[in-house]
């Protein structure tokens, strides 16, 4: 019958529903004809929202969005204008670059796409680049947004395999700003090869202004991560502390804010909240299902049993985790693969924090794949083309992110040298 339950499931996903409906109808089915009591099936649906870590999930997401309403992205644009707009493919430069700083200061890779995108991608299309590379570059670009801290999806990994938050942080800054150098190298590449055009290097004065413009908010993933590092705070009270700075930065330092932006801000926390709860709830009934008849379990031992080199089995694992994140939206997907995936992990010896972080890279390539890529048809829809025409641009993208990626997951060093030096 458990696998009943989980053939249910992609085949609702298949038919199009939303993917916290198709895990919660998948895992009801399961309850209502194995007759296991309805009030375990509530306990457990609600149970997660008592937690005090996800308390800093809407916390972050107000900052992210009061942060996007007071014109921050416009600010950090300017300055990547003036640091890398003489690089050949300038302005594709100049999305790379921006989308890395605003991740740490939004942590939401869809809400980087559309921010970014929206300014880019139509000033690329007038400056001669094709539509489909300029989608290509936003979309792929922008998910490090979830990666370079902070980001609400490290909450719920954290939270999932009982690891710390401050040093999910931590672990996530270098690969994430490996991923978008390796996206900023192929981006030239690509643009030297199209004669993409560059433009006039920035005067000392350009570069200091748009340091200046874009100070308050450049500083703010570093007050972040110094308090938790320090003991300042935990990780949900500086989620806190980081929408009461946002709001001040916003309404009383740049004075980009006014009540009509709050609200929307504040309605966008509200929905995005939900839509991350609704799946949180709906996965962990799915989970716990899974948990409660040794699916994980059976998994891992029998993988673990089969004498695969843990050099390959590092590997099969990447890969896996490549597929599912381009079938299926990421929360789901972690809420089936880490109670699967990280006995085999640690098993092999790989450090959990290391796994979270390579777990994390490889299911956000998945953000700008099809069939799901949710910041890939966000912006084509911004480039006003369809999908299907960003494929030929979309694939240099996707190898260089998969092979950093792999050597990420092949030398923890990358992951874990900064938390070792700062958290010890």
């Amino acid at each position: 019958m458990i696998w009943i339950m989980i053939v249910g499931l992609f085949v609702l996903i298949a038919f199009g529903v939303p993917i916290a409906f198709s895990m919660g109808a998948a895992a009801l089915m399961y309850v209502l004809v194995e007759g296991i009591p309805l009030s375990i099936v509530a306990q457990r649906f609600f149970s997660n929202t008592q937690s005090f870590a996800f308390l800093a999930v809407p916390f972050f997401i107000l900052a992210g969005s009061l942060m996007v309403h007071a014109g921050i992205a416009q600010r950090i644009i300017q300055l990547a204008h003036s640091l890398v707009r003489w690089l050949p493919g300038g302005l594709g430069c100049v999305s790379v670059v921006t989308n890395m700083v605003l991740a740490g200061v939004s942590g939401s890779s869809v809400a980087d796409a559309a921010s970014v995108g929206s300014v880019l991608i139509p000033e690329m299309k007038k400056k001669g680049y094709s539509p489909s590379f300029a989608a290509s570059i936003n979309a792929s670009a922008s998910v490090v947004g979830i990666i370079i801290p902070p980001s609400s999806t490290m909450i719920i990994i954290a939270w999932l395999a009982n690891l710390s938050v401050a040093k999910m942080f931590i672990a996530g800054a270098i690969p994430g700003i490996l991923i978008s150098l390796a996206y900023l190298v192929t981006t030239i590449v690509i643009s030297v090869k199209r004669g993409y055009p560059r433009e006039q290097r920035p005067t000392f004065k350009e570069v200091a202004q748009g340091v200046m413009q874009a100070f308050w908010a450049i500083i703010m993933p570093i007050f972040m991560i110094g308090a938790i590092v320090f003991g300042i705070a935990t990780a949900t009270e500086v989620a806190a502390l980081s929408a009461v700075y946002a709001f001040i930065i916003g309404f009383f330092v740049y004075r980009s804010l006014d009540g009509k932006k709050l609200m929307a801000a504040l309605k966008e926390t509200v929905v995005g909240t939900t839509v991350v709860m609704m799946i949180v709830c709906s996965s962990s009934i799915f989970t716990y299902i899974l948990i409660s008849e040794g699916i994980p379990a059976m998994i891992s031992s029998a993988l673990l049993g089969l004498g695969i080199p843990d050099y390959l089995m590092i590997l099969i694992l990447v890969l896996i985790l490549f597929i599912a994140g381009m079938i299926m939206d990421l929360v789901p997907n972690l809420f089936i693969f880490i109670p699967i995936f990280f006995p085999i992990a640690t098993g092999i010896g790989m450090d959990p924090i290391h796994f979270a972080i390579v777990m994390l890279c490889a299911l956000a390539l998945g953000l700008f794949t099809p069939p799901v890529g949710t910041t890939l048809f966000l912006s084509c829809h911004l480039a006003k083309i369809k999908v299907e025409n960003t494929y030929k641009d979309l694939i240099p993208y996707f190898v260089i992110g998969a092979l950093v990626v792999i050597l990420i997951a092949y030398i923890p060093g990358l992951v874990m040298w900064l938390p070792d030096v700062l958290m010890n």
